[in-house]
């Protein structure tokens, strides 16, 4: 037989056993539809960490006390940094900005309105070098600027009520004292960095923070530090050498830091690594659903071969080999595999462009889509083998008297 009268013959079958074909087509649906949808969201989420990063710069650098977090509000229990760590970074060469930052929680009037939001200080001027922030209305801080504020996205859309909406030149009582609204940041959904968590933070003047938090925070504290490189100087080197300045600073060895120093390829380091595992263990999930579709597919096709003996026998009756034989139905295990992956790949990709809408970070990558209906395709072919060859070695006679 031809190859184009096996695909034919196989199609026409598959046809004809419509309702138990797309029964078992369902197993491969859900198991392909699962690894298109976790493997696309999870590139998504790496090309988000990968621009993010990018915005940051390779030559950005954090410290933190050991037990803080970027986000601004966030308490440290244990570790402190000072500004005498800071005076003492100021002597490494290849550091050519410093941001000092204080943050914590503040209650915030607006209008009639008072909520307990987070109020982060930081450096005119030097800050927005260090972040990738982007203000959308208004302007940030320049040297000088005394009890001003700029606020986040949704400090000013939203978290005062939609009828309350802060405006550039609006005013804020932030622990009772009035600041005015010199700028709005654009939306950034999250990153990483000091204006990590900028959608739902008020930024001051640094001086103006001090007495903010004076009953949480030493006068000589800093909350955190962020600084820049000079452009081509090595960052392990510079890391290196801001960890001896602040374990002399701090008087601590090496295994009894109390701070952290991070830079952006050791952020990458570690997100990939924990979406590599959250991939892996949802992919063995979906692993264990496209098994189950090729066990229904294994069990579909030996039942075919059962209800078809008759016909197989007047196929061998007519001149057809035991090959002819066996790539019919690897063929038709094939196809139902190749179409439920294709079906699969569809509602994954679709499932995927609509939650795109919501603010799901995904990637839709063609050659994915094409390697995971071929891999449906090899999964079907795989689960048909078996059955194939006992419909291949059926006696013609045998086959011909089984009714």
């Amino acid at each position: 037989m031809k190859l184009l009268d096996i695909v034919q013959y196989s199609f026409t079958s598959i046809r004809h056993r419509e309702i138990r074909s797309w029964l078992t087509i369902l197993g491969i649906v859900i198991g392909i539809a699962s690894v298109v949808a976790l493997m696309s969201i999870g590139e998504g989420f790496q090309n988000q960490v990968n621009k993010q990063l990018s915005a940051l710069g390779s030559n950005t650098i954090f410290i933190t006390p050991s037990t803080a977090t970027f986000q601004a509000g966030s308490v440290t229990t244990s570790g402190k940094l000072y500004q005498k760590d800071v005076d003492r970074l100021k002597k490494i060469p290849e550091i050519t900005d410093i941001a000092r930052l204080i943050s914590g929680r503040a209650d915030v009037t607006f209008r009639d309105k008072t909520l307990t939001s987070s109020v982060a200080g930081i450096e005119p001027g030097v800050f927005e070098k260090t972040t990738a922030i982007d203000v959308e209305e208004g302007r940030f801080f320049v040297e000088g600027d005394k009890h001003v504020a700029v606020v986040g996205a949704n400090v000013a859309n939203s978290s005062f009520g939609p009828k309350n909406t802060v405006a550039v030149n609006s005013y804020l009582l932030i622990n009772g004292t009035k600041y005015r609204v010199i700028g709005i940041l654009r939306k950034s959904g999250g990153g990483f960095g000091p204006g990590a968590s900028q959608d739902g933070s008020i930024y001051v003047p640094f001086d103006d923070a001090r007495p903010l938090f004076r009953d949480t925070i030493g006068p000589d504290e800093v909350g955190a530090v962020v600084l820049r490189t000079r452009e081509g100087s090595d960052t392990a080197e510079v890391v290196d050498a801001i960890k001896t300045e602040i374990d002399a600073s701090h008087k601590v060895k090496p295994d009894k830091r109390d701070y952290s120093v991070i830079d952006p390829k050791s952020i990458q380091a570690a997100v990939e690594s924990v979406l590599s595992l959250i991939t892996l263990f949802l992919g063995a999930i979906a692993g264990i659903s496209l098994l189950v579709g090729g066990l229904a597919i294994a069990s579909s096709m030996f039942t075919s071969v059962l209800e078809r003996t008759h016909e197989i026998g007047v196929l061998k009756a007519i001149g057809a080999s035991k090959a002819d034989i066996n790539n019919i139905f690897l063929f038709e295990s094939g196809a139902v595999g190749a179409i439920g992956g294709a079906v699969g790949t569809a509602i994954a990709l679709a499932l995927v462009y609509v939650g795109s809408f919501f603010g799901l970070p995904a990637s839709i990558n063609p050659f994915l889509a094409a390697f995971c209906v071929a891999f449906a395709f090899v999964i079907g072919m795989a689960s048909g083998y078996f059955p194939a060859r006992q419909a291949a070695e059926l006696s013609p006679v045998e086959a011909l008297r089984y009714e």
